[in-house]
């Protein structure tokens, strides 16, 4: 009886222990506010053209290298946290990953890749955000016909938080990337957003498991500032973040040569200060300030007919500006910048830069 009885509180520990570690894969984070979840993400990067891949040729496995990057690789992530880095964004495309209607249920080897990624940023203790990136094509499709829209997106967002619903909240989700809705113009195109975000919202928190308590970062319209201050309204949630992207001014951030509407090859006026200071403040009066912590989940120049100089100072000071007004920012990386198989930076003196203003934006914050 004795021996009978020690092997059942044998099995009844297992089992607990099982249970609790499955319910906190990773550190989870106890704060008093989102904003100071935010705080904690300090600096991020992201692994950009890498699972985010569209238009393959079918093969699941094959999209992560189709774009240019090699396959991910264990040390990288490592590398990344040793460069002062906190937070991985993982920018991950499902759409054609996806089996048919009405199910939509996602083909594990996708699945379970993206899962092994996430899991070295679990090891290494990071944040990490996941998301649905380059699905744009069909999410757009809303303003059109929103009931067959949401159920694809429902069926692919049910099926990630039941995936990792047992992560602690340093995962999060991300409702969507860069969606706007010109054919709607940026009022009805908000309210679309907004309402989307809140069905996703309440998914999220529905889908049980660790769900409740994670945070989730919601698209601003077209992740553009200016539009998502003049209409984006986020759910009554105090775990929901903004989402915003930063490439101003696009004629020197992403513009080439001959591109129709302007070229600059250098940046860093007074003006140009100027200006990023103002975008920063005006996201403090509309979001920070009431609540709604912001997170700047783009950010980054093209190299080509750049001016090195201009450029390093470029993501420095975006770094740097976003961390003094409390933003995380996710600086934007498609294999440029940081060499994944040599494990260095590209840009001569961008690390430096970089690493310096971080110091400087957490040193600067009030």
């Amino acid at each position: 009886m004795k021996k009978l009885l020690s092997v059942f509180l044998t099995l009844v520990i297992v089992i607990s222990c099982t249970g609790c570690s499955a319910a906190l894969k990773g550190n989870t984070v106890n704060t008093k506010s989102a904003q100071e979840f935010v705080d904690m993400m300090g600096m991020g990067w992201n692994l950009g053209n890498t699972l985010d891949p569209i238009n393959g040729n079918g093969d699941d496995l094959k999209y992560e290298t189709s774009w240019g990057n090699q396959l991910t690789q264990r040390e990288l992530i490592t590398y990344i946290k040793s460069q002062g880095f906190d937070t991985i964004r993982i920018p991950v495309s499902w759409g054609e990953h996806t089996d048919a209607a009405p199910d939509y249920i996602i083909r594990e080897p996708w699945f379970a890749r993206v899962q092994e990624i996430v899991d070295w940023c679990v090891e290494e203790d990071m944040f990490v955000i996941i998301n649905l990136h380059h699905d744009g094509e069909w999410i757009r499709k809303a303003s059109v016909d929103y009931d067959g829209t949401m159920e694809k997106y429902k069926a692919i967002w049910s099926q990630i938080a039941d995936r990792f619903g047992d992560y602690s909240n340093k995962l999060i989700f991300e409702s969507m990337n860069e969606i706007g809705f010109d054919d709607l113009g940026t009022e009805k195109g908000c309210e679309l957003i907004n309402k989307m975000n809140a069905e996703f919202t309440e998914l999220i928190r529905k889908s049980g498991k660790n769900n409740k308590n994670r945070y989730l970062l919601l698209a601003g319209y077209w992740t553009d500032i200016d539009r998502s201050c003049e209409g984006i309204v986020m759910p009554d949630d105090d775990k929901t973040i903004l989402s915003v992207h930063y490439y101003s001014p696009s004629d020197f951030a992403i513009a080439e040569r001959g591109t129709e509407w302007g070229y600059r090859e250098t940046w860093g006026t007074d003006d140009d200060m100027q200006y990023l200071d103002g975008q920063m403040k005006k996201l403090k009066e509309s979001f920070i300030d009431k609540g709604v912590p912001v997170i700047m989940g783009e950010y980054g120049c093209l190299k080509k007919d750049k001016e090195l100089e201009s450029r390093v100072k470029y993501i420095s000071s975006v770094t740097e500006y976003c961390l003094k007004y409390h933003i995380c920012p996710v600086f934007w990386d498609n294999g440029e910048e940081i060499d994944r198989a040599a494990l260095s930076w590209r840009t001569e003196g961008l690390e430096e830069a970089v690493k310096a203003a971080k110091q400087n934006g957490l040193a600067g914050r009030s």
